[in-house]
């Protein structure tokens, strides 16, 4: 039914449409998820970093997310200097090696760098990931 649906979908946080999620909409998830659990931990910018590179590989799309962080030259010029690799024509290359990753299947902990005290066992955002990555979910309930 309809509200079966839609309760599945609050309860796990799916899209009302129940779509599969283009890799940008998975990057600003991406970044809100990681400021939002990092600042918790009070996280240094090299911890985000590393996070952001597991979530990228575990979706399987950080290829993808280098092209669209490249592509936009306002966060380039604000971020990275002159001479930066991401700054030059080169970070073609880096997303062609990156491509190349996207035949592994990761399960990285984007949260391995916590201290035991800040390590979140959020089962319900596995269950949700899972349902959505493999397409487990069944709309006629």
């Amino acid at each position: 039914s309809v509200y079966a649906r839609l309760v599945l979908c609050k309860t796990y946080r799916l899209d009302d449409d129940g779509r599969i999620l283009t890799p940008e909409e998975l990057l600003c998830r991406c970044i809100r998820s990681i400021n939002y659990t990092h600042n918790l931990a009070h996280a240094q910018m090299d911890v985000k970093l590393r996070s952001f590179i597991c979530v990228g590989l575990n979706e399987q799309v950080l290829h993808l997310w280098l092209e669209t962080l490249c592509s936009c030259t306002d966060i380039i010029n604000k971020w990275y200097l002159p001479w930066s690799f991401l700054r030059s024509p080169c970070w073609v290359q880096i997303k062609c090696d990156l491509r190349v990753l996207q035949q592994f299947s990761f399960t990285l902990q984007q949260d391995f760098e916590f201290p035991a005290a800040y390590r979140q066992l959020d089962v319900l955002s596995s269950v949700r990931d899972m349902l959505m990555k493999h397409h487990l979910f069944s709309w006629d309930l």
